[in-house]
């Protein structure tokens, strides 16, 4: 399909405002797409529902579009803070990785010295196997983990010791989570024959406070990917699901208590396929085409493959309307595409990279021109102090809120 579009050219625009000392903040680079969506009324809340068949040309976005600075962050070498874990969470004063083999979460400073595992892998009371989402939380200095079909969510310290955990009112879903004070709002899949909501409000003992409607949710739980990437204020939720059928991206309406559907893509005939949603501060962004099949590996993380058709991904404008087929470079770097432009999460752009990998795509980059003064020194630093044997590397940006 991608052959089948033309590729907005960004190069000329990238030198002139890289020489200038300021990236991409004055860019639209939507300003010549076509209106691609209408506003829609659904009981009383506006709706921005897409015509897949107004998106005609393919824009290549630089990620510094999205973004503030690329931070390049050495973690800790020493033997007990090593993790090849490719992920990790970031908040205002901590990193988190990810899992990977029997290497368990490792939490850092922003700076990258190493503090402590957080709990272990297992099967024993706070020890974990399988997570499929995790948060850190700097206000009450905990850290939570949801386990697959889990009944409780982990709980842990900032020195990774095992608090006491959250009991879930409703048990053995595959879950997200969002934190709000001393609540949390569980974000789940589909299953009516358990019990009526699969997304409630309670509080960190496990008492209910407010299960919300989801009686629109109406399809076949088995196999649905629960998505939830959080970067705006509100809590957005929508799925993948195996069996093709037209569906929303829903914002948790915390004041009404209700599921507000706020995006959707109108797919006709044999266009419609399993497809996934996602929401950035300013745009609404989904994958047209394409077949995602997710599961476990057996050091419990997430593998996605591709069956079928590469995925096109687009991306509408939440104001003007304007929309197009598109892709993410991160001009920070070397230029290298994204291979998901909707893993932006929780607010920042991230990845960890092995130090041989990291070497490649610095090398790469300083050969190019369309660094800037600031970000060619930094990888400069970067690679001059950069050895076979390090620790990963964290690479991460934090979204813009325009």
């Amino acid at each position: 399909m991608k052959n089948e579009f033309q590729t907005w050219t960004i190069a000329v625009a990238l030198a002139a405002l890289t020489a200038c000392g300021d990236r991409t903040e004055q860019v639209n680079y939507l300003k010549d797409a076509p209106v691609v969506a209408t506003r829609v009324m659904i009981d009383g809340e506006e709706m921005i529902e897409l015509d897949p068949s107004l998106l005609k040309d393919t824009v290549i976005f630089p990620l510094s579009y999205f973004t503030e600075e690329l931070e390049i962050i050495k973690l800790d070498e020493r033997d007990e803070a090593l993790t090849g874990a490719p992920y990790a969470y970031v908040s205002d004063h901590h990193i988190m990785t990810g899992m990977v083999n029997n290497i368990p979460f490792k939490l850092f400073d922003r700076k990258g010295k190493y503090i402590a595992d957080v709990g272990n892998i297992g099967q024993g009371p706070g020890e974990y196997r399988f997570i499929y989402a995790a948060k850190i939380d700097e206000s009450t200095q905990r850290i939570y983990m949801l386990p697959f079909f889990g009944k409780e969510l982990l709980v842990y310290d900032f020195r990774g010791n095992i608090c006491p955990p959250v009991p879930l009112v409703h048990e053995g879903i595959v879950a997200q989570f969002a934190l709000r004070g001393d609540t949390v709002v569980i974000l789940g899949s589909p299953q009516p024959n358990k019990f009526a909501s699969c997304v409630w409000m309670q509080d960190l003992k496990g008492n209910l406070i407010h299960e919300f409607p989801t009686d629109r949710l109406d399809f076949d739980f088995r196999g649905v990917t629960v998505n939830s990437q959080q970067n705006t204020e509100r809590i957005d939720f929508s799925f993948w699901i195996p069996k093709a059928q037209l569906d929303s991206l829903y914002e948790v309406n915390l004041e009404k208590g209700e599921l507000i559907p706020r995006f959707t893509a109108h797919f006709k005939g044999e266009a419609l396929k399993p497809h996934m949603y996602g929401e950035f501060p300013d745009h609404y962004v989904g994958e047209a085409t394409g077949q995602w099949i997710q599961s476990k590996t057996d050091d419990g993380n997430i593998q996605r493959r591709i069956a079928g058709d590469l995925p096109t991904y687009y991306i509408v404008d939440k104001q003007t309307l304007r929309g197009a087929y598109f892709g993410i470079e991160n001009d920070f770097l070397d230029g290298e595409r994204l291979e998901m432009p909707l893993g932006l999460n929780y607010g920042y752009y991230m990845t960890c990279l092995e130090p041989n990998a990291l070497s490649e795509r610095i090398e790469k980059a300083l050969r190019s021109d369309h660094l800037t003064e600031q970000m060619r020194k930094r990888l400069t630093e970067v690679q001059a102090g950069l050895t076979e044997n390090d620790n990963n590397y964290l690479l991460y940006a934090k979204l813009k809120r325009r």
